[in-house]
């Protein structure tokens, strides 16, 4: 099958006559796309689809459509693989993404645009989906789910759903958020199946080998990663979010084979520095993706297990700048069949077809809801900057000369995650006390408050009525309900020094813009005949000395006595 022009295929009834349900019913897809199987060898869902040949595929596609879809690199693995993303839009739009980004920027960002200009970007700009696949590598299906969605976008014709999504809206697809895992799962997977996929939960071919491919090449769980930044692929994640600033976030996952499908409304507890429309917004997304599940009969749940508390995930962190952010959640096959504990039995193509229908119900329920979701995030952004006027405590300040590199480091995270933090030039006083050069000072009265709270924070509390039922469920014996991490603070976790004031600091020619970077540049000095270098112990720069001394082939000894 080749690229060429050629009459459309009504996909529903090529894939009745397989005894195969469409992806879409009713369907027709223009033959110039090219499909999947054309590109890579195997149609959609029928085999777990490489890595390589993810980009292999989406690449084939912008050459087939350029004026519709257009791919972005944003960094390369531990293991030097590529990390994409791509756009996917009308033609003008993409046209316009140039356009796109600078007017989110103003929309970021209300101190520095009139409120006439904001009005009408917030009435006028298209609605921006960013779909996240396969941070788990050995979470399969997202991530071939995606490759389908890029090609309904652009081959479907005459379909009402397209159109609107099209009309009103922007995608961006992160198709394969950890390519190195999912290298190792196929691998795995490829060198123990047998002649007919097995469905058996002991099947070799279903069992992947210790470490799997959930992590990363350093068996890093990148779905905790999201404001600590220690692995590249995050780092570039975060920095392409901040560069578009989607107003809706869907991170896609695999859960136990015995569920069925899992979108938001999330479960309890929610994080307290969630504003109020985030929360309602939910609601537009999972009743849209319902509407489309009760049509394909479709088994889901929503409001279980998955809570909105630790900000650490991709389906959390983009809250932080305004974003809807969810999480979905689809019973993985783990491999092209799986049978669950009642006897019942499905195929990975089940998995790819069902992620893929909620991708569609997520960017219309964007489209459809364009208007809310903007004036939604404007709104996000202003009141947090009036709130962080009229705070209690309303800046944090990181003293100089108190274990200097770990708060040089935690003033760079924070940056690089679009914190304003300025840096004194000189010395300056604040609430009582006299700073050095050096200290980095974060006001509250910015966009990013939310997050600076959330981040910063010693305690960010759970719900009174949430923590009275964890009390309950102990009392008789039974497991609490949160999901995962409940406590973070990072100035706890990097061991710096933070105070806090009550008044907005005057951050003015004295200081100047943090720019990210996360050390200062040092220097060891001392003549050049030296036999020795002392290193006092006890802040993070002697760590890091000694670190980079040993992989120079030094020779360290210490000395445990005063």
């Amino acid at each position: 099958e080749g690229f060429g022009p050629q009459a459309p295929i009504p996909s529903s009834a090529a894939a009745a006559a397989a005894g195969k349900p469409a992806f879409w019913p009713g369907a027709r897809y223009d033959a110039a796309i090219p499909t999947l199987a054309s590109v890579v060898g195997h149609e959609n869902g029928e085999r777990v689809t490489r890595s390589e040949d993810i980009i292999l595929y989406l690449r084939a596609l912008a050459a087939a459509a350029p004026d519709r879809m257009k791919i972005f690199d944003y960094g390369r693995t531990w293991e030097g693989r590529p990390l994409i993303y791509v756009a996917i839009g009308a033609p003008e739009k993409i046209a316009a993404l140039d356009e796109l980004k600078s007017d989110m920027a103003a929309l970021t960002d209300p101190r520095r645009t009139n409120g006439a200009e904001l009005d009408r970007l917030s009435a006028e700009l298209p609605a921006s989906v960013w779909i996240a696949a396969g941070v788990h590598g050995n979470e399969i299906s997202s991530s071939d789910a995606g490759l389908f969605f890029a090609y309904h976008l652009l081959a479907a014709q005459g379909d009402p759903t397209v159109d609107a999504i099209l009309k009103d809206a922007v995608v961006f697809l992160d198709p394969n958020q950890n390519p190195d895992g999912r290298a190792r799962f196929t691998h795995n997977f490829e060198i123990a199946e047998g002649l007919e996929p097995s469905p058996s939960r002991i099947a070799a071919e279903r069992n992947e080998p210790w470490p799997g491919g959930r992590t990363n090449h350093y068996y890093f769980d990148m779905n905790r990663d999201w404001f600590a930044l220690t692995q590249p692929e995050t780092r570039g994640r975060i920095k392409a979010l901040r560069e578009w600033r989607p107003l809706v976030f869907v991170d896609a996952h695999e859960m136990g084979t015995d569920r069925t499908y899992y979108f938001a409304p999330e479960a309890d507890p929610f994080n307290p520095h969630l504003a109020p429309a985030q929360r309602a917004n939910l609601q537009l997304f999972g009743r849209n993706n319902a509407k489309w599940f009760d049509r394909r009969g479709f088994p889901y749940f929503t409001r279980e297990v998955y809570d909105a508390f630790y900000p650490g995930y991709g389906a959390s962190w983009p809250s932080y700048y305004g974003a809807v952010a969810m999480t979905y959640e689809q019973a993985s096959a783990r491999g092209l069949k799986a049978r669950r504990t009642d006897g019942t039995e499905y195929h990975f193509r089940d998995t790819v077809r069902q992620h893929f229908t909620a991708y569609v119900g997520t960017a219309e329920a964007a489209a459809v809801n364009r208007r809310k979701l903007l004036a939604d995030y404007l709104a996000y952004q202003r009141t947090a900057i009036e709130e962080g006027q009229r705070e209690t405590v309303r800046s944090y300040i990181f003293p100089a000369g108190r274990d200097q590199t770990a708060a040089d480091k935690l003033a760079g995270v924070l940056a690089q995650q679009g914190v304003e933090v300025k840096t004194a030039i000189n010395a300056f006083s604040a609430c009582g006390n006299r700073y050095e050069p050096g200290t980095h000072v974060v006001n509250l009265a910015q966009p990013a408050k939310r997050l600076i709270r959330t981040l910063l924070d010693r305690d960010v509390p759970l719900p009174a009525d949430f923590l009275a039922r964890q009390e309950e469920r102990r009392a008789r014996n039974q497991p609490d309900e949160i999901y995962d991490v409940t406590a973070w603070s990072m100035p706890l976790l990097f061991n710096a020094a933070m105070d806090s004031c009550d008044a907005n600091i005057a951050l003015n020619a004295d200081f100047r813009i943090h720019d990210g970077r996360l050390f200062e540049p040092a220097r060891v000095a001392g003549p050049a005949n030296a036999v020795a270098y002392l290193v006092p112990w006890g802040e993070t720069s002697a760590v890091r000395l000694l670190a980079r001394a040993y992989r120079a082939g030094m020779v360290g000894r210490a000395n445990a006595k005063t």
